[in-house]
């Protein structure tokens, strides 16, 4: 019975100070812990000899262009059509691409920034000229949006991370609006990022330092909606300062960004400003922007 107790003793003893050390070890050890967002890895992209962007779509009119209230952007590098957003009116978008001379049926792919109508409801237009392409949409897009898409005859792909796409051109991922947004940037030889943007609903600045840290270059213009309409003086200033801050060096807020930020950069900062409009055909390369 005595080495019963003798060895229930020692197995307590042993357990006791098992935890002892573990206890001491965990204190004396620095703790680390999982980042809540894992560590960037940035993104291989190739460079463009120019890219060409044409406004299909901008509720600023001009020269009798349709201009209803939305956004829609063609982008052509040497050897590709891209669509970034499509408008909110089928009709819009083939008179204007009329009117500019362009034949849609060409397009590689659709890039659609977010899920408000008047960025996507123009693809009905895009599925009788270029049918069962591909129209990427940011991952956190509503279900019964990416149905709709796919049920005009396209593939949907969702986009989470910033993913080249074609080269030069890389899908920025979906950032928070809300709702989830996603942009379009094109890597210019000698000038660096020209990136297009929808409405900015996550901040047209949070959305360029993505680009520039995802990918690694700097940028060089940025062009869309910047959601500014009903902003203050201070904040569109704010805005605009930390783009500069980025390395911007041209800026063309159009569809909702207001008139306001228009009015000021026309005025406090016109070395960078570029107006933008229906209609407006762009050029960029080393040469030329």
């Amino acid at each position: 019975m005595r080495y019963v107790v003798i060895l229930i003793t020692l197995i307590v003893l042993g357990v006791l100070i098992t935890s002892f050390i573990v206890a001491t070890y965990e204190y004396l050890t620095p703790r680390t812990s999982t980042p809540l967002v894992p560590p960037t890895r940035t993104v291989r992209i190739s460079s463009c000899d120019y890219v060409t962007i044409y406004v299909l779509v901008d509720n600023h009119g001009y020269d009798g262009f349709s201009s209803p209230w939305g956004i829609s952007l063609l982008i052509k590098t040497r050897n590709s059509s891209i669509l970034f957003d499509a408008g909110p009116s089928p009709e819009a978008l083939e008179v204007n691409s009329r009117l500019l001379g362009i034949n849609l049926s060409s397009l590689k792919f659709v890039v659609i920034s977010h899920e408000h109508g008047d960025h996507w409801y123009g693809l009905r237009y895009v599925a009788k000229v270029a049918p069962h392409i591909v129209v990427y949409v940011p991952a956190g897009m509503s279900s019964s949006v990416k149905d709709d898409i796919a049920d005009l005859g396209f593939k949907v792909v969702n986009i989470h991370n910033t993913t080249v796409v074609n080269g030069c051109v890389a899908i920025i991922g979906e950032l928070l609006g809300p709702p989830w947004e996603q942009a379009l940037a094109i890597n210019v030889k000698g000038l660096g990022l020209i990136v297009l943007v929808g409405c900015s609903h996550p901040g047209v600045d949070r959305i360029v330092a993505k680009a520039v840290k995802d990918l690694g270059i700097k940028p060089y213009a940025v062009i869309g909606g910047f959601h500014l309409m009903g902003a203050s003086r201070d904040e569109i200033k704010h805005i605009v300062e930390n783009l500069i801050k980025l390395g911007v060096k041209r800026v063309y807020p159009i569809h909702c960004s207001g008139d306001l930020i228009r009015e000021l950069m026309k005025s406090e900062y016109p070395e960078i400003y570029g107006d933008g409009h229906v209609g407006t055909t762009l050029v960029f390369n080393a040469s030329k922007s």
